[in-house]
């Protein structure tokens, strides 16, 4: 596809807003993502980051934008998101810039997404700011994916999926950043913005900075449904035997949100002959209670990354 060019300044200097785009071997939706970027409505300048550590670069990808971006490709040799989201951070904070935006690889921004964040962070003075994420399907999908949202996002949970962070607020020392205990389970956004607020970080909400996930036909089933459930809470687990120094301390966190998954399942069984999409639902919460026994053993299957260094 070609990319229509604009003016882009050589030197520019006014840089307050950078994009972070972690990438692994999804081209053609980075290429989609870009092109969001690309199109954004918004005067300040900004500076596009994408951070790659898949098989074969994107680099060919991220060239086709060059005349349209201010925009930099890096590699990161270490598999797993830990390591290329520390690596964006790193970035950002190095190019003096005041916020940092985040989307993924397989999103698509609003034309008005980085606009709408920046005014509200200027105007609220917010740490970490998220907007909603709504589904685009590549195919029609089963009418109980609709019906349960099970793909859509509601500013219920901070995540880097459509994150808008003032770096300000970053710890010093990068390795209270993203941990690698989280790199191939995934979570460790979940992990690094609750510890942000709990260290004081103010939350915000922008419901007019939206970001569509681009769903393809393959993720839209039950069988995609029940392993995001069981990563979810090999994630839980993970981190109650990360954030417990006790074996006690362990087991109680960990049945705790075993208990609180069962009980999820059970409601949602209640309520399935009234509407279907519940069953599916239960399903997912009882995978979700498996893998929280999973991470509480510390077994960490590989859900991201492909395990390789690479080039």
């Amino acid at each position: 596809m070609e990319v229509p060019a604009r003016e882009i300044g050589a030197e520019r200097t006014d840089v307050r807003v950078c994009v972070a785009v972690c990438t692994c071997d999804r081209h053609q939706q980075l290429h989609n993502t870009l092109q969001s970027l690309a199109d954004q409505n918004i005067e300040a300048g900004f500076r596009v980051f994408v951070v790659d550590n898949g098989r074969i670069a994107a680099r060919p990808v991220v060239e086709a934008f060059e005349a349209v971006l201010d925009i930099v490709h890096e590699r990161v040799r270490e598999p797993g998101l830990s390591a290329v989201r520390n690596r964006a951070l790193h970035l950002a904070r190095e190019s003096g810039a005041d916020f940092l935006a985040s989307i993924d690889d397989d999103e698509c921004a609003d034309t008005d997404w980085l606009a709408a964040h920046l005014a509200a962070a200027e105007l609220s003075g917010a740490d970490i700011q998220i907007g909603p994420i709504e589904p685009r399907f590549a195919e029609r999908p089963a009418g109980w994916i609709v019906d349960g949202g099970f793909f859509a996002e509601a500013c219920e949970t901070p995540t880097t999926a459509n994150l808008f962070l003032r770096l300000a607020c970053l710890p010093q020392n990068e390795g209270d950043w993203f941990q690698p205990d989280y790199a191939v389970t995934g979570g460790e956004d979940l992990e690094f913005l609750d510890r942000l607020s709990r260290n004081g970080a103010r939350y915000g909400t922008v419901l007019s900075a939206r970001v569509y996930d681009m769903v393809p036909a393959e993720r839209a089933t039950l069988r995609y449904i029940l392993r995001r459930g069981l990563r979810d809470g090999v994630y839980l687990g993970n981190r109650a035997r990360k954030e417990n120094a006790t074996l006690a301390g362990v087991a109680v966190a960990g049945l705790h949100e075993f208990l609180a998954k069962l009980a999820y399942s059970v409601n949602h069984l209640f309520w399935s002959p009234r509407a279907g999409w519940r069953a599916r639902r239960a399903g997912a919460d009882l995978a979700a209670a498996a893998g929280i026994l999973v991470g509480l053993l510390g077994v960490k299957p590989r859900f991201y990354g492909h395990g390789e260094t690479v080039d």
